[in-house]
């Protein structure tokens, strides 16, 4: 096997993320019925394969945000990524759950079930959710503080690793050696388990753990638990420091510094040239209604507020700064400092900009990108030679449209570019996130 130093690109396959005028755009742009979202999942885990992405991954949202949405939401993740195992070889399948709603027990056995269904590719994203309107659809009066909501998360990780990995060699009557589960016995702050797990391994043991750690909080049990970590890095000074905090943290947990890749997210906006880039832009952005969604921007960290004209300078002295609300934001603190962050670096911008950058142009306030395919690969050449991160997270702007066009007419640039893996990475998913 190589030594070969490559980047991981995960495929972000969740619609949510897409740019407002994304679904109005494709319409118009290609003569097929409308699928189902169901339907278009499988389509993404095959363009997985096809694009030799080390993974997919697939967040969560745990319930209706007031209204449903007409066509429901976005599908659970381990039952959508237990359907893409069917239709998918190589890349790896990453599942989102809230550590805050499920119980370990019944999550062991899901995502262990998901990791025998793919033979070994599955990830756990372990999230700790945020918003009381999620947790009284699941019996709780309100939803747990950050602090708690974290104590909750350690100990949960600590659980379901021991299910996963309480497990012994023994030698059948038949003369077969055979791995048997052992039983658990954990009476801890919050859980209160006992118990072995009915379910044998897959051939990479037990699922990859990868966790989202924006706060110091966050940070920590990452450093504790995670095999790989998704961030919200805007720059590479910003992917720099995030190295650094994690690093630090891992040697406070006793493992090695850069021994847990940290996985920026990033969303692509293409074209030949770089002008052609800033027309799909344009076209994309011309299908959104900025006024109604305006009010919306800030409301997933549960900030309200209403503008009375999206052309007018954003208010910044209204915008509270990331220490004084740590410990009250309603959604992930890493995406609220990487919006606080990019609004201090764009002075004067608008309303709409903000708007934009927070919610319209593929949600989350991630890294956005708008360029040639050549500009494109210089940029992520850059990012890779500081080995500050290990990939990236790539978010698509308009879903299968982009994602084609990345295979096409990116992917086989990375490859010449030696800096992207030329064949399917067939290990199991832990082993492909190890440092080289």
């Amino acid at each position: 096997m190589s030594d070969r130093r490559y980047l991981h690109l995960n495929l972000v396959g969740n619609d949510i993320n897409l740019h407002q005028g994304a679904l109005t755009y494709e319409r118009a742009q290609v003569d097929r019925p409308p699928q189902d979202p169901f339907a278009r999942l499988l389509e993404y885990g095959k363009l997985g394969d096809e694009g030799l992405f080390t993974a997919i991954f697939l967040g969560d949202v745990p319930g209706a945000v007031g209204s449903p949405s007409p066509d429901g939401g976005p599908a659970e993740p381990i039952t959508a990524l237990t359907a893409m195992a069917s239709v998918t070889r190589y890349v790896g399948l990453i599942a989102t759950a809230s550590t805050t709603f499920y119980d370990p027990y019944t999550l062991a056995r899901l995502l262990g079930s998901l990791d025998q269904a793919c033979d070994g590719r599955a990830g756990f994203n372990a999230v700790t959710t945020a918003g009381d309107h999620f947790a009284l659809a699941y019996g709780l009066a309100a939803h747990p503080d950050r602090e708690t909501r974290y104590r909750r998360a350690d100990e949960f990780l600590e659980v379901v690793k021991a299910l996963w990995d309480n497990r012994e060699m023994r030698t059948d009557s038949d003369g077969v050696r055979r791995l048997y589960p052992t039983w658990l016995t954990h009476h801890g702050e919050l859980f209160r388990v006992e118990g072995a797990l009915n379910l044998a391994p897959s051939r990479q043991g037990r699922p990859m753990i990868a966790q989202a750690g924006g706060s110091g909080a966050g940070i920590a049990v990452a450093a504790k638990h995670a095999e790989m970590v998704f961030t919200n890095a805007t720059t590479r000074e910003g992917a720099a420091a995030y190295r650094a905090d994690l690093d630090k943290a891992l040697v406070q947990a006793g493992r090695p510094p850069g021994s847990v890749p940290a996985i920026p997210g990033f969303i692509p906006f293409l074209g030949r040239t770089a002008a052609e880039a800033q027309e799909r832009l344009r076209a994309l952005d011309d299908l959104v209604d900025w006024e109604m969604l305006a009010p919306l921007a800030l409301a997933q960290f549960g900030i309200y507020r209403t503008y009375d004209d999206v052309n007018a300078t954003f208010p910044v002295d209204e915008l509270p700064r990331p220490e004084d609300v740590e410990k009250t934001i309603t959604s992930t603190f890493g995406n609220y400092v990487g919006l606080y962050n990019w609004i201090q670096e764009h002075p004067g911008a608008t309303v709409r900009d903000v708007t934009a950058h927070a919610i319209g142009r593929g949600g989350a306030t991630h890294r956005k990108f708008v360029g040639s395919y050549d500009e494109l690969v210089d940029d992520l050449a850059l990012w890779h030679e500081d080995g500050q991160v290990g990939g990236f997270n790539l978010m698509f702007a308009a879903g299968h449209l982009s994602i084609r066009e990345f295979i096409d007419e990116v992917v086989p640039r990375l490859i010449d570019r030696g800096i992207y893996r030329p064949t399917p990475d067939d290990r199991p998913l832990r082993e492909r996130f190890r440092p080289s």
